[in-house]
C-alpha cells in the first residue's frame, strides 16, 4: 500500500531557506500505528528519497496526538538560489508518495 493511501494530507513547505519539512496526516489511529509501525518511514529511507546523506535528515517525528508525522531535512540547494526548482518547497512531499506501507 502506498502512502497516499493511508494519510489524507501530504504537503511539504520550507521551514527557512536550508531546510524542508513534510507534514503527513493520516486518516485515522489504524493507519498512524500502520505507518508507524511499520518502520520505513525513517532518516535513512527519507536520505534515500531524497538522494541526501543520512545525516542531513534532522529527524521523522510521529505525534500520536494528531495523528501526524513530520519530517525535516536540510535542502541541497538553498530555496532563493538560482538553481533552485521550488522557491515555496511545496512540491518537496512528492518522493513520498510512492513510499511503499506493508
Amino acid at each position: 500500500m502506498k502512502l497516499p493511501e493511508l494519510a489524507r494530507v501530504i504537503r511539504s513547505k520550507n521551514a527557512s531557506p536550508f531546510l524542508t519539512t513534510i507534514d503527513i496526516i493520516f486518516n485515522d489511529e489504524g493507519a498512524f500505528t500502520r505507518v508507524r509501525d511499520a518502520g520505513v518511514l525513517t532518516p535513512e529511507r527519507v536520505a534515500e528519497l531524497y538522494g541526501i546523506a543520512p545525516d542531513q535528515v534532522l529527524g521523522v517525528w510521529f505525534v500520536e496526538t494528531c495523528l501526524a508525522a513530520k519530517v525535516s531535512f536540510i535542502q541541497p540547494v538553498p530555496s532563493d538560489a538560482f538553481e533552485s526548482a521550488d522557491l515555496y518547497g511545496a512540491q518537496q512531499h512528492v518522493p513520498m508518495l510512492d513510499l511503499d506501507i506493508p
